[in-house]
């Protein structure tokens, strides 16, 4: 992305491994936690907050190439752990010590690229800093986009004619929880209305051979029946409630990682 004639950079750093990601878009902040006074009854005045300290929050969003799509799951795979966000603004270069994974969302459009979205929560020992001379200055160096296909979507074996965009969602708290939204024209003879999904599988990269398997998933809302001559496009929301399986498979890694 570039801003002001200058590129700004977006890099993870795990373990001592640095991982620059595609400058999409980026919320990453300190916000104030705190609590509120009330105003007073009968008098107009704002609600007072007694700032008790900061919190990081926010979001990164990048798109899916091959040089990133691997460590991305792997901070899924190891969302408990902490790792650090370096953001280069142009104006001013901060990181993010010691963030965690609180939730992400993979979305894909037809013919669009493929996006990830990474929401990250603070933990005891996180803080901001600035960059000092030892911080290592890595551009992204431009790899090929993966695209998503919307015709190549397998559910229990049989492709369906078109998924035009999907979400997969992911929230870490007690317990991982996963949702998929599929949107599709209604039909159906190809869609199903009221019944689970054995297995879903959503190819990411056919040329690299990347995708994801969804196992046991549950429809969270019912589908209607509509007589129409039109098509009608509409979606549906599928709880997963077994493994979300990402998957590399060629001549030079196979890989699997279990969700």
């Amino acid at each position: 992305m570039m801003i002001q004639g200058k590129s700004c950079t977006l890099t993870v750093a795990k373990d001592g491994e640095y991982y620059p990601l595609p400058y999409s878009e980026e919320t990453v902040r300190q916000a104030s936690k705190g609590y509120a006074l009330p105003g007073c009854i009968g008098i107009r005045n704002r609600e007072k907050l007694v700032e008790t300290g900061k919190s990081i929050t926010g979001c990164v969003v990048t798109r899916l190439e091959y040089n990133n799509i691997l460590a991305l799951f792997l901070l899924l795979f190891y969302s408990d752990d902490k790792f650090d966000i370096l953001v280069d603004r142009v104006c001013t270069n901060l990181i993010y010590k010691n963030v965690s994974v609180k939730e992400f969302e993979l979305r894909g459009e037809n013919n669009e690229p493929l996006y990830f979205r990474l929401d990250v929560k603070d933990n005891d020992d996180s803080y901001v800093t600035g960059w000092d001379i030892t911080t290592p200055s890595l551009p992204w160096t431009e790899c090929r986009t993966f695209y998503y296909d919307g015709h190549s979507v397998i559910a229990d074996s049989k492709t369906l004619p078109l998924v035009y965009r999907f979400e997969l969602t992911g929230k870490f708290t007690e317990k991982a929880k996963y949702q998929i939204t599929l949107y599709f024209p209604l039909n159906t003879e190809h869609y199903p209305a009221q019944n689970n999904i054995e297995k879903l599988t959503i190819q990411l990269d056919a040329r690299t051979g990347i995708w994801l398997d969804l196992y046991d998933l549950k429809p969270l809302d019912d589908m209607t029946d509509i007589n129409c001559a039109d098509t009608v496009l509409c979606f549906q929301k599928f709880e997963v409630t077994g493994a979300v399986v990402f998957n590399i498979r060629n001549q030079s890694q196979n890989t699997q990682v279990v969700l």
